[in-house]
């Protein structure tokens, strides 16, 4: 299986650089289909939301909308900062609110949670040597996805958790699971 990761990204530049008008910014090939990321500014006008650059981010699986995200940033460190300060949007029409936690040397403190409206809780989390994508629904946690040998298995999920997957990969979210002392190194 190979590992998640986009087959065209945008240039570097246009890529770490906030978006000035709606574009595409990469495809993501997965099981399902070609995810395509769309990025605009945001709609909030506020003195606030333009100096942090927010954004509103669309995850496209041909002509549908499955993931959109309101208040995100730019990659990289823009989108990290906006996590750990939470974000709002909708996974496949259900509305959710997303934030990370912990900069903890244990890994069982550190995590993405985004709490969707209809009851569930997708959440990535660090377990030993692998990361996992874990549902809970009415107090039942299920692990849906784990990585192997660095990549994320993409078999068997439904098409918004393999968007959330594609959202975690892309913006390199997943540095949010690593431990505090790696970037030190």
């Amino acid at each position: 299986m190979p590992p998640l990761a986009p087959s065209w990204r945008a240039p570097w530049r246009t890529w770490t650089a906030p978006a000035g008008t709606r574009a595409r910014y990469a495809e993501i090939p997965t099981p399902l289909g070609t995810y395509t990321l769309f990025r605009e500014p945001g709609r909030r006008l506020t003195a606030t939301a333009r100096a942090e650059a927010r954004e509103r981010w669309q995850f496209r699986l041909g002509e549908d909308t499955v993931l959109e995200v309101d208040d995100a940033a730019a990659p990289w460190y823009g989108m990290r900062v906006r996590m750990r300060r939470g974000v709002r949007g909708r996974l496949d029409g259900v509305p959710f609110t997303a934030h990370a936690r912990g900069r903890s040397l244990s890994a069982h403190r550190r995590g993405i949670h985004f709490t969707l409206d209809d009851g569930r809780t997708l959440s990535f989390t660090v377990h030993r040597l692998h990361r996992h994508l874990v549902r809970r629904t009415a107090g039942t946690d299920t692990v849906i996805s784990r990585t192997h040998g660095g990549g994320w298995e993409t078999r068997g999920l439904d098409r918004g958790e393999t968007a959330l997957l594609c959202l975690v990969t892309v913006a390199s979210l997943d540095r949010l699971l690593d431990p505090p002392l790696l970037e030190l190194l």
